[in-house]
């Protein structure tokens, strides 16, 4: 996996690698005197332009209080703290990157008339504010010293001294760095070993590892405290390499934490990479083009990804880093993420956004070219076809195991999207509480088996936890009816279950078929379950869903005399804040110890 001569090195070793006088953004530092010329490139236009509404009232800082911050201890609420918490991050960065580019501030206010905003005080406000925090940690963390974000911000507000250091008083810039000293290094140097995420196997290890590191490398307080550092930071990244992916270079965490875990890491890559003069280069490796690759694997079309685990349906990607990953990887098939007509580039996170600005040129490809795509320790395959009429249609299905990282229970789920839009679908994650990420996430239907495309056997849902797994049998891409097979009774446990056979084919003109075949040592009862956002008119064993563009037709071939019926998740839908109602088309099998089930699925043009 990641090299071990790289990533077992100790901080003797690297200490001599690592130059304090080489800038560790060399692109940043050619264009310092540049900046009228930068301010003009499409890359540049597009990002400010996302910032544009936050400048008429830049001034009034979003505030965090203690009330909001107990909400989550009380009643589980993330957002009322974490709202202001990022609005003022995502402000400051705004702010940061306006100053640096020296933009013209004036606005018309219609009560006071016109005025200029004065950017560097706004900055120096912000940096200040969020040194008086009291926690940079978020709520649903409180008890650790370091989280995802208390890192990110330390790693921001370094990389705004950086940015500005010509500019930021003395006073503003010594307070950033003892703060940053006290709340990130100190405990990052003493405690590494105790914080799960240091050798954890998902992407906290990946953000929290590379935003600490990132930030020593700005704050750079001696040579040996930071090769030290580095050597922490290189054991807990060779961990997150070996155990965030898999060895086909999927992640069982989906796309949009594949993207979160590798930000930050390709950025830190990056920047050892330049204060190193190349003799620390972490994305030199064929295992990193496979991790690389993986995302394009997952794509439905342009901003649509297969959302199995906690994974969104539509993921936004920061185009510097994609840029930079696919240059220096090799991926070409990363370009596809950026695509028309996605409209790439936000972010809370001036790192990001400054990234945007130097590793990316505002191009997008036309269109993604998506193509089949089997995933064999991933679990998970991709089949792609066309209509009669040429509308693009994608069959996804995932096997794995229910202890993946932000796992669901999902073993067997399938999805179909065409042309833009998902028709049958898994649902992605439930909102983000704390009972979702306690002992009751599997009262969720959006974590559970019952809100995914799979059945219940003897009124039973899947299992949470390792042992409960199936497996992705066997893939043909290649024929003329493609066809991927799973078998997952082992994720049920319900003991007479011998077999549970998935089989989803999809023919060159365009028509899919889901076919299951269950076999058990006694009779019981099985109910097969078909999930969508979409409208469904039913008659009898025919259900129509219908879609923006198109509209998918499901006929039960097997059993004879099956019907469908309908189950709009109203309740749960409300409760997880999604914006449309999800469905679940239902129909049931008579008890037997040997039953088939078989849908033709059709695309109405």
């Amino acid at each position: 996996m990641a090299s071990p001569d790289l990533f077992s090195l100790t901080a003797k070793e690297l200490e001599p690698l690592l130059d304090k006088t080489l800038p560790l953004l060399p692109d940043l530092e050619k264009l310092r005197s540049q900046t009228a010329q930068l301010a003009l490139s499409p890359q540049t236009k597009h990002v400010l332009g996302k910032t544009e509404a936050l400048m008429p009232d830049i001034r009034q800082i979003p505030q965090t209080s203690y009330t909001h911050f107990r909400y989550y201890q009380k009643n589980g609420d993330r957002s009322s703290y974490e709202k202001p918490y990022f609005e003022k991050r995502t402000r400051l960065a705004a702010a940061a990157l306006r100053l640096f580019l020296k933009q013209d501030e004036s606005y018309l206010d219609p009560q006071v008339g016109p005025y200029q905003t004065d950017l560097k005080d706004v900055v120096q406000n912000y940096l200040w504010n969020i040194c008086e925090e009291s926690n940079w940690v978020l709520p649903a963390h409180e008890y650790r010293p370091i989280d995802l974000f208390s890192a990110e911000t330390s790693f921001v507000l370094a990389e705004t001294l950086t940015l500005l250091d010509d500019v930021l008083d003395g006073e503003v810039k010594l307070r950033v760095r003892r703060e940053i000293e006290t709340r990130t290094f100190e405990p990052y140097l003493k405690w590494y070993p105790m914080m799960g995420w240091y050798d954890g196997t998902n992407n906290w290890n990946g953000v929290c590892n590379s935003s600490v590191m990132a930030s020593f490398l700005h704050l750079w307080p001696n040579t040996g405290l930071v090769a030290e550092a580095l050597a922490i930071a290189l054991g807990g990244l060779r961990i997150f390499l070996d155990t965030a992916f898999e060895s086909d270079g999927s992640s069982t965490e989906g796309v949009a934490y594949w993207h979160y875990g590798l930000i930050n890491f390709v950025a830190l890559s990056e920047m050892l990479r330049a204060c190193t003069q190349g003799k620390l280069d972490l994305l030199d490796s064929e295992y990193m083009r496979k991790i690389a690759a993986y995302p394009a694997k997952m794509q439905l079309s342009g901003q649509y990804f297969a959302s199995f685990s906690d994974c969104d349906e539509t993921v936004e990607f920061n185009p510097g880093i994609i840029c930079r990953l696919a240059e220096r990887t090799g991926e070409n098939s990363l370009s596809n993420l950026l695509a028309q007509p996605v409209d790439p580039g936000s972010d809370w996170r001036l790192t990001m956004m400054l990234r945007n600005l130097l590793w990316w040129d505002g191009k997008q490809n036309e269109q993604a070219t998506i193509e089949d795509a089997v995933l064999p320790v991933g679990a998970t395959a991709k089949l792609t076809g066309k209509t009669a009429k040429g509308a693009p249609i994608v069959a996804a299905i995932k096997a794995g195991h229910n202890a993946e990282n932000h796992n669901q229970n999902d073993i067997g789920s399938f999805l179909i999207h065409v042309a833009g839009e998902n028709l049958l679908t898994d649902p992605g994650r439930g909102l983000y509480n704390k009972a979702y990420f306690s002992p009751q996430r599997y009262n969720n239907i959006f974590a559970n088996s019952y809100g995914h495309s799979v059945p219940q056997i003897a009124g039973q849902l899947q299992q949470a936890g390792r042992d409960f797994k199936g497996e992705l049998l066997e893939t043909d891409t290649d024929s003329e009816t493609k066809v991927a097979i799973v078998e997952f009774s082992g994720a049920y446990d319900v003991d007479s279950l011998e077999r549970l056979e998935r089989k989803l084919s999809l023919a060159k003109n365009g028509v899919i078929w889901l076919e299951d075949r269950f076999v058990l040592n006694e009779r019981l009862s099985v109910q097969e379950a078909f999930i969508t956002w979409g409208e469904v008119a039913l008659k009898g064993n025919v259900a129509t869903i219908a879609g923006k563009k198109h509209s998918l037709k499901l006929s039960i071939e097997a059993p004879e005399k099956a019907v469908f019926a309908l189950e709009a998740l109203e309740e749960a839908s409300r409760e997880n804040w999604k914006e449309e109602i999800l469905k679940r088309l239902t129909f049931s099998l008579a008890e037997g110890q040997e039953m088939s089930a078989r849908v033709r699925i059709e695309v109405l043009d």
